[in-house]
């Protein structure tokens, strides 16, 4: 594939003016791009070069909006950047980690790229990104505005409320673990950990636990 094509192929889920910028980082680096299925518990991951593969590989969830899935695959990039600094001797997001992520996010977090409201909340979370790009209550919101559903994800609704996933499954929001929810399946009334990062439908039914 030439870089036209790919570039041609990368500006479909990216904002325009970042598709050039990402292909640059995909090709410098030797990037494998798969692009998922959702997923409740991430967005993207990666995985660094190994004995049955020589290339860095990246994934990134191909329902994200086009701003999500920009931080995510730069998210993605700092861990390969890091990666060939340090390789394994730190922590996965550490300071070295966050350093690189500013430096990557650097040529994006201007007005041209990205909407106010989601370029000052990429500004905050700059002096101190966490582990997840939605570990960060007011960017995970303000990125949120800008999918393609009416969905929310678990994070944003209170505690009581009765849900139901992309799975069929149904929920009753309960008391937060970190970046998880305690859960109370319907109607076994099971409880489960489920990721506050995950897309949910509020259902408006009273439940009796």
């Amino acid at each position: 594939m030439t870089k036209a094509e790919l570039t041609d192929k990368i500006r479909k889920f990216v904002p325009p003016g970042s598709e050039i910028y990402v292909v640059e980082l995909l090709v410098h680096y030797k990037v494998q791009l798969k692009l998922n299925k959702p997923r409740s518990s991430k967005f993207g991951d990666y995985r660094s070069p190994g004995y049955d593969n020589k290339f860095h590989r990246i994934t990134v969830n191909k329902d994200l909006n086009p701003y999500s899935f920009l931080i995510t695959f730069l998210h993605e990039i700092a861990h390969l950047t890091a990666f060939e600094k340090y390789k394994n001797s730190i922590d996965p997001h550490g300071k070295e980690w966050k350093s690189e992520f500013k430096t990557i996010l650097q040529p994006v977090v201007h007005e041209h790229i990205l909407p106010v409201d989601i370029l000052h909340a990429v500004r905050k979370y700059m002096h101190d990104p966490a582990a997840s790009s939605c570990s960060d209550a007011n960017l995970m919101k303000v990125l949120s505005k800008y999918d393609f559903d009416n969905k929310q994800l678990l994070e944003q609704i209170s505690i009581g409320t009765t849900f139901k996933l992309d799975s069929g499954r149904i929920f009753v929001k309960g008391k937060k673990l970190r970046s998880w929810y305690l859960c109370i399946e319907l109607p076994s009334k099971k409880e489960y950990k489920v990721s506050g990062i995950s897309k949910v439908e509020v259902l408006e039914i009273k439940t009796d636990l």
